[in-house]
């Protein structure tokens, strides 16, 4: 049985709390939060973008920390899940690395390059396991496209197109995803998933070139960006700008040599595959979500003593390196060489 203390329960500190329940080989051992309330809480509905679970949960007998440091103190489990706003994800998964635990951060993992680099030489130092939120690689309507694409079957890619809007984020504690100073806005916090999917598809652009909405605060709250492959036409756009009526979506157009692909989860199927010559139909996809898929991937990685690989603190840095890239393309006005 893999034990797991859990720092953060909000949207997605919930969200995690019911997937261990349903993991059959997870025990959630110790809670930690800011607000006592939080951990008090008999139901996982939670608000977000995403619909995930209203159920109930009874946390009665998990031992319960104001103080992220007493409970790294009081020890008994194997890993620390952080669920902490993104300005708190360097520091807190630092001390947990640093105290012996394996660790698994919420994306984006930090919000400076600096503090990716940090905390990779603490997972270094410490031997310890590590691993980011970076859901889009475990969800199964992006995994089936990968799969399509690094089968050769329909040549290669020629275009790529992904995208992502959502109504303004206001469940968030304190507002924090609305300010940029820690959550990075809409720029970091949310177009990371399609560049991490980007950089996962297609491999490192050699530029990039940004545009977008820019706060008062100076962070960015829409982005659009086309990138440099040779060969290849790629772009990519996303914010939280949107209407409060409008929600959430996620899409992604692929044109190969062979097929047409379009993932796009406002339509039912979500992803089909047009081939040349033959007819439209929707690709199957496995049951479940990319927080399902990642938690029960790591959890197992944790259990065996070796992690999959799917998603590296590495591959998260680079995702956050080209995202603060794209940002500094959207300040500065100009093409930006992409390097790391």
């Amino acid at each position: 049985m893999v034990k797991v203390a859990l720092s953060g329960v909000g949207f997605m500190g919930k969200t995690h709390l019911g997937i261990y329940r349903k993991l059959g080989n997870v025990e959630i051992v110790a809670l930690n939060d800011v607000r006592k309330e939080n951990m008090e809480i008999t139901s996982l509905a939670a608000g977000g973008n995403i619909q995930t679970t209203s159920d109930s949960i009874d946390l009665s007998h998990t031992r319960k920390y104001t103080e992220f440091g007493a409970m790294l103190k009081a020890g008994g489990f194997d890993f620390v899940d952080i669920c902490l706003p993104t300005c708190y994800h360097a520091e807190y998964s630092i001390k947990a690395l640093d105290a012996g635990y394996h660790v698994f951060c919420e994306k984006p993992m930090a919000l400076t390059a600096g503090e990716t680099d940090q905390m990779l030489a603490a997972v270094k130092r410490s031997g310890r396991l590590f691993s980011v939120g970076q859901c889009l690689r475990f969800w199964p309507a992006y995994v089936e496209v990968k799969k399509l694409i690094d089968s050769g079957t329909y040549g290669k890619v020629r275009y790529a197109e992904f995208a992502r809007f959502s109504s303004p984020p206001t469940w968030g504690w304190d507002g924090w995803l609305l300010d940029g100073k820690r959550s990075g806005n809409a720029a970091l916090d949310m177009h990371v998933h399609d560049v991490d999917m980007l950089l996962h598809l297609l491999g490192k652009p050699e530029s990039v070139r940004s545009t977008g909405v820019v706060e008062t605060d100076g962070s960015v709250s829409h982005i659009a960006s086309v990138y440099s492959y040779p060969g290849m036409a790629v772009s990519s756009t996303g914010g939280w700008n949107c209407s409060d009526s409008f929600g959430f979506n996620m899409r992604a157009f692929f044109i190969l040599e062979e097929a047409t692909i379009e993932l796009d989860f406002s339509k039912d199927p979500a992803v089909t595959l047009a081939p040349k010559g033959g007819k439209k139909a929707a690709v199957p996809l496995p049951a479940g979500d990319g927080y399902y898929h990642e938690l029960a991937d790591f959890t197992a990685g944790i259990a065996a003593g070796k992690l999959s690989g799917t998603v590296t603190g590495a591959s998260a840095a680079e995702s956050v390196k080209l995202t603060l890239m794209e940002i500094a393309s959207v300040k500065q006005g100009k093409e930006i060489p992409v390097r790391f």
